[in-house]
């Protein structure tokens, strides 16, 4: 009984401690013009790019608050980057690279 409860507690913590371990990355872009990215229009000013490894969505937060979220899917790097890039064709933003990570948001 005393093994039980001991496991028992052990699971709460790492349960409760979970998301801790969950990595979320984050990138802040500043277009001076306007930009696209996927479905969403951004005008010129500064935004930051949210995105967790385990979904297929990017969010984008403008002074806080979730203004989009765009669908796209992550790929596999040959190396991780030095630096978090932000790739794009012209004025479309089509994929977010993040420091130190071997894996980059392909936007759809």
């Amino acid at each position: 009984m005393r093994v039980a409860k001991h496991c028992l507690a052990v699971l709460a913590v790492l349960t409760l401690t979970l998301p801790v371990w969950a990595r979320t990355y984050k990138e802040t872009i500043n277009p001076e013009k306007d930009t696209t990215i996927g479905t969403a229009q951004l005008k010129a000013g500064s935004y930051d790019l949210m995105a967790d490894p385990a979904k297929k969505e990017l969010q984008i937060l403008e002074n806080g608050k979730v203004m989009a979220t765009v669908q796209g899917a992550w790929v596999k790097l040959p190396q991780k980057p030095q630096y978090s890039t932000v790739i794009s064709d012209g004025n479309k933003i089509t994929q977010v690279q993040f420091s130190g990570s071997d894996q980059a948001f392909q936007v759809q």
